[in-house]
């Protein structure tokens, strides 16, 4: 019998289910109501979720030293994205341990969750879902054997291309991921053995870095620079031989780590020299394939019209020209749909008496996964909405971190699809926008052919 297999991947600082009365996002809440156990009635025989943390939520260590550590880690994670390789490995992993040929799957994330869900979805285009180990020998399921597994498909095959200034190596990825399917059983030379059958994303995201936390992380480089100086200088070692002696081995280490996962080689590609396959993909991760595969079952993006930092940037996806039909009494193939607010209030993460805005989506999200053939299954009990086009929009550009932060209009073409609540909230009057309550009037819904109208007549 087939089973939805669905991964659930967050957004940046997001880590659910830590403590009982917590701000959760949109991933987390429908996690819950897609998954087995025991406060959900789920069959496991039908549908098995996982979910995988954001970037920069590694747990509290233990002791001073584990708890600075941990919270260095997540800075930098936040900062940098360091970390996104892994949650490609872990969702992988977990498709690869509990799915079969036949298995539907499902890839829902939000933000650089969504990044990571995308990335997934390519993974198994490329790479298909293993049957068998490489010596012929049944598939191990085990954690450790699956996670090996994985981190060959993203990191030497998938990776292996990581820009568009790439592109003259895609040939030799595809030459590596017909290898690995034909390794693993996971297809043919042809392609894939399987492709997700439904990918819902919240507000995906062009950088995988930010500016801020990235200036936060360099302010606290440079005191950890001057205390270790003066550290070596009351050993008698002098200022400026510590500060270049640990500044030398932090390069040095750091040149390691990168040179670690940016250099990319193949061998063993028939009628290629290996020294033609050594190239260095960029330093900056960005999503840089915004074209959907047709041969995904279904797709769905919600994007936030209120979202003004830079480093937010929304990551289009799918071309005009480029549609499949689904057949006569099924829903459209994809649909991208455009919702009042900013990043998180699409995505959610805000407390659960400020997420009206957030509801509006999630409710969306989660009956458009539902309403599919087969489609997602979903305990309603345990997901209570309460979706208000007049509640309360947040904005982060108001937070210390992002006060300064580099700002960016969304562009929203004239016929855009914008979601019901977006006329609503427009008629509404007065709605609270952070502090002050005043008409909902974005300037990038000023040209809008049908929202635009609704300005003046208010």
């Amino acid at each position: 019998m087939a089973r939805n297999i669905v991964i659930f991947a967050d957004g940046t600082g997001q880590r659910g289910g830590v403590l009982f009365d917590e701000c959760r996002s949109n991933i987390y809440k429908l996690y819950r109501a897609t998954r087995t156990a025991p406060d959900s009635g789920i069959n496991p025989a039908e549908q098995i979720a996982f979910y995988d943390p954001g970037i920069g939520t590694l747990p509290k260590g233990i002791g001073l030293f584990g708890t600075i550590g941990q919270w260095l880690y997540n800075l930098v994670s936040q900062a940098t994205g360091l970390g996104l390789t892994k949650n490609i490995i872990d969702g992988y992993t977990a498709i690869i341990r509990n799915a079969v040929p036949g298995d539907q799957i499902f890839l829902i994330g939000f933000s650089r969750g969504a990044y990571t869900a995308r990335c997934i979805a390519a993974v198994l285009a490329h790479c298909g879902i293993p049957t068998r180990m490489k010596d012929g020998t049944p598939l191990r399921r085990d954690e450790a054997s699956a996670r090996v597994i994985a981190k060959e498909a993203v990191t030497k095959v998938y990776q292996h291309v990581s820009s568009e200034k790439d592109a003259a190596y895609r040939g030799q990825r595809d030459a590596l991921a017909a290898r690995f399917r034909t390794a693993y059983g996971s297809g043919d030379a042809a392609g894939p053995n399987t492709c997700p059958y439904f990918i819902g994303v919240f507000d995906t995201v062009a950088a995988l870095s930010n500016t801020g936390s990235l200036i936060v992380t360099g302010l606290i480089g440079g005191v950890l620079l001057l205390a270790l100086s003066a550290i070596g200088l009351a050993l008698g070692y002098g200022f400026w031989t510590s500060a270049s002696a640990i500044l030398g081995a932090s390069g040095l280490i750091a040149l390691g780590f990168y040179l670690r996962s940016h250099v990319k080689f193949a061998v063993g590609l028939p009628g290629i020299a290996w020294w033609k396959t050594v190239h260095l993909t960029s330093f900056r991760m960005k999503f840089y394939n915004t074209q959907l595969n047709s041969n995904i079952g279904y797709a769905r993006h919600a994007l936030s019209i209120d979202e003004r930092r830079k480093d937010f940037e929304r990551v289009p996806w799918g071309k005009p020209d480029v549609w499949r039909d689904t057949g006569a009494g099924n829903p459209d193939w994809f649909e991208q749909i455009w919702f009042s607010g900013n990043h998180s209030d699409v995505g959610g993460s805000y407390p659960d008496s400020e997420s009206r805005l957030s509801d509006i989506s999630l409710g969306w999200m989660a009956h458009e996964a539902a309403k599919l053939p087969d489609g997602l299954k979903i305990d309603w009990s345990v997901l209570r909405l309460y979706p208000d086009p007049r509640g309360m929009q947040h904005d982060e550009m108001r937070s210390l971190a992002f006060r300064f932060a580099a700002t960016v209009t969304r562009e929203i073409k004239p016929q855009a699809r914008l979601h019901d609540s977006v006329y609503e909230r427009i008629k509404a009057g007065r709605v609270l926008h952070y502090d002050v309550e005043r008409p909902y009037r974005p300037d990038n819904l000023r040209q809008h052919e049908q929202a635009g109208g609704l300005f003046e007549q208010q």
